[in-house]
């Protein structure tokens, strides 16, 4: 049953120019446009709009670097056969994080592997139908893609992606596909406003050639209009990075810090409040996280942090202000202070055993929309 909607005696939509209006509710969080929905036909229907969502959803994926009151923001897990979310912000400052837990909101208990996560949206690949799924968690919106089946043979390994094509509009999923015997690789780009895949060879996508993607890469990280996976030069084992740009439709290789010269025997990529991030194992003693601070210039990497004694795989998710960083383990999540150099570990109980975990941001952004 919808909400009613309550006419204003005193119309508080008309004292501003439309624009104006439009410019306030767009910096306002999901909580409140819900609630803002209530006030008048003209707030309900300019909230609904399918192009109000995407704008507002894009001015929060902007604003990952810069926010740090209590944030739009929540994490995604998965394990075998549950799915589970919470808010950044719980993780943070509550001593029991407020979970949700969503088995069988989707397809019931399956695998669901996490592709990516854009705008609100989370992308799921299942197992058993090879099929893509989009959902908002928020909003609890659920859109099987249709013509996404992909069907691939046991001889090839499939790193993907999902992301947003600004210069079309379009939210696309990649999917990279390597012969285990071989380095050739083939991308195959799915389209949700077109439904249907193309295939692009490495021929006329200039994929680098020598390139073969890391088998732990996981999926692709969407930064600024990319998908970027970790890979190895087949001649030298030496680290590099993937990078498809979407709107350009082509690949090239970005390089890391000097420190993946040597001593580096594997890293991790991730998305670090709007920044690639990425994670090397120096010599078995210590996980260095880098940020590339511009996207695409090898200057711009900085180190953000050392942490001694690690060498398992891990992923930071979040920083706070004060430097305390969100971990993904293989074990669960663990909250690491840069200061006194302290875990806090587990985070909570019921997100340990977790995989694939991603920060996605809060938006009213409908996959039943695109």
């Amino acid at each position: 049953m919808e909400e009613p909607i309550i006419e204003s005696f005193f119309f508080p939509p008309t004292n501003l120019p439309p624009e104006m209006m439009e410019e306030i509710l767009l910096r306002l969080p999901v909580k409140s446009l819900k609630r803002f929905k209530c006030v008048c036909t003209s707030w309900r229907s300019l909230i609904s709009d399918t192009l109000f969502t995407l704008k507002h959803a894009l001015m929060l994926e902007a604003s990952k670097a810069t926010t740090y009151k209590k944030s739009p923001y929540g994490v995604i897990t998965t394990s075998r056969y549950h799915l589970k979310s919470c808010c950044v912000h719980s993780l943070y400052n509550e001593p029991m994080a407020n979970v949700f837990e969503h088995d069988g909101e989707l397809l019931g208990r399956d695998y669901y592997q996490v592709v990516g996560t854009c705008n609100g949206l989370v992308c799921f690949h299942v197992d058993y139908n090879k099929s893509f799924y989009l959902w908002n968690p928020t909003i609890k919106v659920q859109q099987r893609l249709r013509g996404s089946d992909l069907e691939t043979g046991d001889e090839v390994v499939v790193n993907y992606g999902f992301g947003y094509d600004e210069s079309e509009d379009d939210y696309k999923i990649v999917a990279l596909l390597q012969q285990r015997q071989q380095l050739k690789t083939e991308a195959m780009i799915y389209s949700t406003r077109q439904k249907l895949w193309r295939r692009r060879s490495s021929s006329n996508t200039c994929f680098p050639s020598g390139v073969v993607l890391a088998n732990k890469s996981r999926s692709g990280i969407y930064i600024n209009g990319t998908l970027n996976w970790a890979a190895t030069h087949s001649s030298s084992s030496v680290s590099t990075i993937i990078s498809y740009d979407m709107s350009r439709d082509v690949f090239k290789e970005l390089l890391g810090p000097g420190c993946c010269k040597r001593g580096c025997f594997t890293m991790t990529l991730g998305d670090l409040r709007g920044c690639l991030s990425m994670v090397c194992y120096c010599k078995g003693a210590k996980a260095d996280v880098w940020v590339m601070k511009e996207f695409g210039e090898r200057e711009s990497w900085s180190k953000l942090l050392s942490i001694p004694g690690l060498t398992e795989f891990v992923r930071p998710l979040w920083i706070s202000r004060d430097f305390v960083v969100l971990l993904e383990f293989r074990s669960g999540l663990a909250l690491y202070n840069c200061a006194n150099g302290k875990f806090q570990y587990p985070v909570q109980d019921s997100l340990s055993g977790c995989r694939d975990a991603k920060v996605y941001v809060k938006t009213l952004v409908s996959p039943r929309d695109l």
